[in-house]
């Protein structure tokens, strides 16, 4: 699942560039095990022998069309029955191993993963459905590539005046580093310009009872008219103990998650920009300058992406204000002449748990960006199941393959997005696989079917945003629904109930309120019994989840969809997401689940109707 990638990485400066030549000198194994695999295959050969089923034909079915679930669930539960949890395991162990490198965007290991999902596709006999024309490569069939454009930061400058006058000034570039201030990210305008605002923390949690966020309204000012200053993580006893009344007593997402921050200032209006002081408090674990050092030397590798190359007139998708780093020095630089200091400040809110923002009168903060960009190319994954008599209409099954790759530092540094997202990519390939199985038995489904795997999600939905506005592989306008499935294999700590079988379903009732209800019954036909829970299921959702996966690029052009989702969790988006923390039995029941609602949507002989507003 997608989220904004700001924080630099952690460790020693040029211990990524060893691993990643480390990884280099060992592709050629990684490649033989790809093709071992690829020739294993998914699960289970098709039984070609297994041919159509001896029972008659549902009251009002055509001869030869294959039924609903709901007229004939005896014939879909058969395919049903093939995902499985075995084969999930099979597949997500394989697929989020290191051999694919954290499968970053645009990057080798990315690559190698399209053609492990091509591979597979093609062994079920899936006909290939992307653009790709590598006359030597016939996996190339499956793909469908498509540029992507990687900001390069050229220089940076941090400036600050008080009452008009230079204070204080730092500068950024692949060449050279201070001890005062980096950038968090290369986004952002090429200049901006105002005043400053200290903010505290930068929470915004009811829950925890603590609320920098409405301490800023209270004040009465606008955040979208200052630069705002904000201290790292929340207030802490010690590394590992929050002083806020988190469940278990440990550091909450709001320090284990920097964007959890953003994302709250963001929601009070975009700022002119963000300082987040980082070298105070007990988890800070090194100096700015050293930070600096290992953020300019990530400035070469893949980090924030577009589909439209940067050239200072085309407004980003995803609008931001610049954001750095900064050392208590220059904060208290910057506080000189109110009394207070950095330090004085962090113990005043750890004591009283009680926000405590105010205009700092006199300074000004400017930022300059100096930027390019670099070329690079990634592809989508497209396998399709042709239709019969409704083939001119498509139901679309979607997953993000892509992950956010390598970290800096020793240890295990890859993120191999087991949950995120290659549950639902491998879950996908089961459900590919089942409906195959059935159009090999002569079962095969009314309207097309198209499997969809994206990459880019991790960078802003670039994949399937590409599809759905640049190169549809099939016309939206015939695109009857999207059935999109992002981190299917955990349990959300957060959960409101005690019942494990659950998962979340969202956007269902935004556009088809037929769709959500064909889902609702297709779960009980099929028996798979999940709790279909709704906690997320409105644009009114704070997490704002309904527009935060592959779906939304589908549901923007009014195509009906659910997401299918089972939460965050604390190795969200870190090295932790590993295959063998993957509950596969509950996985497999909601992968059957999807299948039944696909075979319903399918085979009956009018798509969901469109009911709802959507984003509009």
């Amino acid at each position: 699942m997608t989220h904004t990638c700001c924080a630099s990485g952690a460790g020693e400066p040029n211990k990524r560039t060893q691993t990643r030549n480390q990884m280099k000198s060992g592709i050629s194994y990684g490649v033989l095990a790809i093709v071992f695999v690829s020739l294993i295959g998914c699960s289970s050969s098709r039984d070609a022998s297994d041919a159509a089923m001896t029972m008659g034909s549902p009251s009002g079915m055509t001869q030869g069309m294959t039924p609903t679930l709901f007229d004939a669930p005896q014939i879909e539960r058969k395919y049903q029955d093939t995902i499985t949890p075995h084969d999930l395991e099979a597949l997500l162990y394989y697929f989020a191993s290191d051999y694919f490198e954290g499968r970053e965007t645009a990057t080798r290991g990315q690559e190698m993963a399209s053609l492990f999902l091509a591979s597979q596709y093609m062994k079920m006999g899936l006909q290939p459905k992307g653009t790709g024309n590598d006359e030597h490569n016939v996996l190339s069939k499956y793909l469908q590539p498509f540029p992507v454009y990687a900001p390069t930061l050229t220089n940076s400058t941090l400036s600050v005046r008080r009452n008009g006058s230079a204070l204080a000034t730092s500068h950024f570039s692949p060449d050279f580093q201070d001890d005062k201030a980096y950038p968090l990210s290369t986004r952002g305008p090429a200049e901006s310009t105002g005043p400053l605002l200290f903010i505290g923390y930068g929470i915004e949690d009811a829950d925890l009872g603590y609320d920098d966020v409405a301490a800023v309204k209270e004040l009465g000012v606008n955040i979208e008219d200052y630069w705002v200053m904000i201290l790292r993580d929340e207030p802490l006893a010690n590394a590992d103990k929050s002083l806020l009344p988190t469940a278990d007593g440990k550091p909450s997402n709001w320090t284990t998650n920097m964007n959890t921050k953003f994302r709250a200032l963001f929601s009070a209006g975009m700022p002119k920009g963000i300082m987040v002081v980082s070298d105070v408090g007990p988890r800070a674990d090194k100096t700015v300058r050293d930070a600096a050092i290992e953020q300019a030397e990530g400035l070469t590798e893949v980090s924030s992406l577009s589909l439209t190359k940067p050239d200072g007139s085309t407004p980003s998708r995803f609008r931001r204000p610049p954001m750095y780093a900064i050392s208590a020095d220059f904060a208290n630089q910057l506080l000189i002449g109110t009394g207070e200091s950095i330090e004085g400040l962090q113990a005043d809110l750890n004591k009283s748990l009680k926000p405590k923002p105010f205009v700092v009168d006199g300074i000004e903060i400017q930022s300059k960006f100096e930027t390019g960009s670099r070329e690079l190319m990634s592809a989508n994954v497209a396998a399709f199941v042709e239709g019969s008599d409704l083939k001119d209409e498509v139901v679309v099954l979607s997953s993000h393959y892509d992950h956010i790759g390598l970290n800096s530092g020793e240890g295990d540094i890859i993120n191999n997005g087991a949950d995120d997202d290659g549950s639902g990519t491998v879950t996908v390939l089961e459900i590919a696989e089942a409906f195959q199985k059935a159009k090999d038995d002569g079962h095969g489904p009314r309207r097309s079917i198209l499997f969809l795997n994206v990459a880019g999600e991790e960078k802003g939905l670039l994949g399937s945003e590409y599809y759905a506005d640049v190169e549809p592989l099939l016309p939206l306008d015939k695109t009857v629904t999207d059935l999109n499935i992002d981190m299917i294999g955990r349990h959300d700590p957060t959960h409101p109930d005690d019942n494990p079988d659950y998962v979340y379903i969202i956007g269902s009732k935004l556009i088809s309120q037929e769709l959500h209800d064909i889902n609702a019954r297709a779960n009980q036909v099929a028996g798979t019994n999940l709790v279909l829970h709704e906690r997320f299921n409105s644009k009114d959702d704070p997490n704002r989840f309904y527009a935060r996966s592959d779906h939304w690029n589908f549901g923007k052009h009014s195509i009906p969809f659910i997401f299918f989702f089972t939460g965050t969790h604390e190795d969200y988006h870190r090295v932790g997401d590993e295959a063998y923390k993957i509950d596969y039995d509950r996985m497999a029941r909601i992968g059957q689940m999807i299948f039944a609602t696909a075979w319903q949507v399918a085979n009956q002989d009018v798509p969901p109707a469109v009911s709802g507003t959507g984003f509009n």
